[in-house]
């Protein structure tokens, strides 16, 4: 990246707008075309790098076919004379041959490609073994390009820009900021410059105008003295003539005045094209305020124009412009008008003054007269001449001594390597990398960390934990693993349930007890089916009751075909006695949801059919286990935990998360549940020194009534 500094004396924010405008960036890249156009390139196997000296080979290009621009072409050093270009891009597949020092001229590519020192016949057959490649920009590309990387700055209290420009190679930064810096500085002295060319030019044709009439009214003397034979005039008469000579003059003077002033009233008036010059006015330059005015006015007039290729009418800038060009102009009307009229009340005085001095020859004989008359224009032209060579060479001198309006007091120079920052993309991947794994860190923790164990339970409640349901292979979802595995870890966990249910409730013994879940999979059907057949195993009397009429489950696990169903009895379309089932486990009855699922399952638990339900199997059983659906979803559970004596809430370890426990801590709080209990289901021991979290699938759920891949409230189920 190079930069450079210029010290200015005018508006920044203008000249900002100048050094970054388009037309001073084109004007820029025109003077540099033979350096910018081509680009040239050194392939290798593991990358492709950029040059811009020391080339074997040097492209200057005349002409292209505008659609290979921006095309990287591949370029092959045949051998010390002769050198390949081919071109490929879409249908395109071209290639083109030349000789070295000579044009190649195609209908697609006009080229001249020149040997530079370092090719030659000795190093000519290694530089052919090296792959090259070169692209060639459009204007437009190169203009875009450097406008897009180049930043100018204005340091704060100061009148100092900055420029700074980007690119891959340094010495081509250099290159183009140096050059930046000449044709913004020619631009600053454009305005004056070309005002002062037209003084020039309009003083040369008015002396061309006077050294033809001075000739002419020369010839005209000398002929008319040699016809006439007429001596020089006396002293007397040469005295007169030469007074009558100088007003002659300043009337002449006073008539050109005139003149600049009503072209300069004309060019105001019509108000034309900011680039159209204003008329000289070196004959004004007396008065001092027309000079200065006509050099502003001009200046403002380029602003404006400048200031009207980025912004629009409404822009406070142009308002202010254009309120100060017209302030300028009134001013110089009315000043136009004023000098106008004293001018013409000189030119008055001196006709006057010179037909008193034209009186007094009127004694003189005619020839006398005539050559005095031809002597007098002769002298008036003389010093008209005089008049025009010495506003000419003021003029020149004037030219001289322009500056700008600005110095560079910094040459570009190269404040080293901007992009890529190491130094930031390393800091910014190390910041990302750790808030990433913040941020997963956050979300596991928040959503996705399992309930692995009973201490991580308690500290994410108050609530009372039951018990603890061990993880254990190889059992599906049918599996009544109380009286299949008497012995097994879970059946032992369950007895371990049940002796915590004794003490549960200290006022009343427990005998209705519901268990739910979060989200259906959890485990809490297999739960139920193997705490009412272990309760019976007991001796006890036990009713397995299944109210959960959206996903009944229980049926297959127990092997039962059940015709009609609760949904029945609720709807008044069964007797209890048609929707009792026995099982093949002594004193284990269920009253299972039924065959089909009824449309409005929730509406039905609310049914007082319900209480007459609960009230036979109080009488009649000395347990009453209720499989409910999950809280999660609905608000069955809720309702139906006004008939338990003892709430069981289901969480299973390898599906749970805190956001599980902090949906049944607000349950509780919002519904002021006293009695609810938490089981850890499906904790893998084996893990962890207790319980700890298991890495294995989710295979089943322990005959679950909802796992994996079910869709709530289907009938079908699914192996595992």
């Amino acid at each position: 990246m190079y930069s450079s500094a210029y010290s200015a004396y005018i508006d920044n924010s203008n000249q900002i707008r100048v050094i970054r405008s388009y037309d001073i960036m084109e004007e820029t890249v025109e003077n540099l075309k033979d350096v910018l156009q081509v680009s040239y390139y050194i392939v290798g196997k593991v990358r492709t790098t950029e040059q811009f000296s020391g080339m074997p080979f040097e492209i200057k290009v005349n002409n292209i076919n505008p659609a290979f621009y921006e095309v990287p072409m591949k370029f092959k050093i045949k051998n010390y004379a002769t050198y390949q270009i081919i071109i490929e891009k879409d249908e395109y597949n071209i290639l083109k041959e030349g000789q070295f020092d000579k044009e190649l001229v195609d209908t697609d590519l006009s080229v001249l490609v020149k040997r530079t020192a370092n090719l030659s016949m000795q190093t000519a057959l290694s530089l052919s073994q090296m792959n090259y490649e070169i692209v060639i920009h459009s204007k437009e590309f190169l203009i875009n390009k450097y406008l897009s990387t180049m930043v100018v700055e204005n340091p704060d209290y100061t009148n100092i820009l900055k420029i700074s420009i980007e690119d891959v190679i340094p010495e081509r930064a250099r290159i183009v900021l140096d050059t930046l810096n000449n044709v913004y500085m020619r631009s600053t002295l454009k305005s004056r410059l070309d005002l002062n060319e037209r003084t020039l030019q309009y003083i040369d044709k008015q002396l061309s105008e006077v050294a033809a009439a001075l000739k002419g009214v020369e010839d005209s003397m000398l002929y008319y003295k040699d016809v006439h034979n007429i001596l020089d005039l006396d002293w007397e008469q040469r005295n007169y003539l030469g007074k009558l000579t100088d007003y002659e003059s300043q009337k002449n003077q006073l008539k050109m005045q005139i003149e600049s002033l009503n072209d300069l009233e004309k060019y105001i008036i019509e108000d034309k094209d900011p680039q159209f010059l204003p008329p000289s006015v070196f004959v004004l330059e007396k008065q001092g305020f027309l000079p200065s005015a006509v050099t502003e006015l001009y200046q403002l007039q380029i602003k404006l124009n400048d200031q009207y290729g980025s912004n629009t009418e409404n822009n406070p800038n142009v308002a202010n412009l254009k309120q100060n060009i017209r302030r300028l102009k009134q001013d110089l009307l009315i000043y136009i008008t004023n000098s106008r009229k004293a001018t013409y009340k000189q030119l008055e005085n001196l006709e006057s003054e010179i037909n008193t001095f034209i009186s007094k020859f009127k004694y003189t004989s005619p020839k006398q007269r005539d050559v005095m008359n031809i002597q007098r224009k002769v002298e008036i032209n003389q010093k008209l001449y005089s008049f025009l060579l010495e506003r000419r060479a003021n003029t020149r001198i004037a030219r001289a001594s322009i500056s700008p309006n600005v110095k560079i007091i910094e040459k570009p120079r190269n404040i080293g390597v901007v992009k890529p920052d190491k130094n930031k993309i390393r800091n910014t991947f190390v910041s990302f990398g750790l808030g990433l794994a913040l941020l997963i860190i956050v979300i596991r923790v928040l959503f996705y960390v399992k309930i692995s164990d009973e201490e991580y339970l308690k500290e994410l409640t108050n609530l009372p934990i039951l018990g603890v349901v061990p993880y254990q292979k190889n059992i599906n979802e049918n599996t009544v693993i109380t009286i299949e595995e008497p012995y097994s870890p879970i059946t032992d966990a369950i007895r371990g349930l049940i002796t915590g249910m004794k003490y549960a409730s200290k006022e009343q013994p427990v005998k209705k007890i519901i268990l739910t879940s979060f989200l259906p999979g959890e485990g809490k059907t297999f739960l139920s089916i193997n705490l009412a057949s272990l309760l019976a195993k007991s001796n006890k009397r036990v009713a397995l009751l299944e109210l959960d009429l959206h996903k009944p489950r229980i049926f297959s696990a127990l092997k039962l075909m059940p015709d009609k169903g609760i949904g029945a009895f609720l709807s008044n379309q069964a007797s209890i006695e048609e929707i009792k089932y026995s099982t093949f486990i002594d004193n284990l009855d269920c009253f299972l949801a039924g065959k089909e699922t009824p449309p409005n399952p929730s509406d039905l638990l609310l049914s007082n059919k319900l209480n007459e339900l609960i009230k036979y199997l109080e009488d009649h059983y000395d347990y009453i286990v209720i499989d409910t659906p999950p809280a999660g979803l609905l608000v069955d559970a809720v309702y139906l935990m006004q008939f338990s004596d003892l709430n069981i809430f289901t969480i299973n370890s390898r599906i749970a998360t805190r956001q599980t426990v902090k949906f049944v801590n607000q349950l509780v709080r919002q519904n002021k549940i006293n009695n609810l209990y938490l089981i850890l289901n499906g904790v893998n021991i084996k893990k962890s020194n207790y319980y700890k979290y298991s890495k294995y699938g989710y295979k089943y759920a322990y005959g679950y009534g909802y796992g994996y891949g079910y869709r709530y409230g289907s009938y079908s189920y699914k192996k595992y």
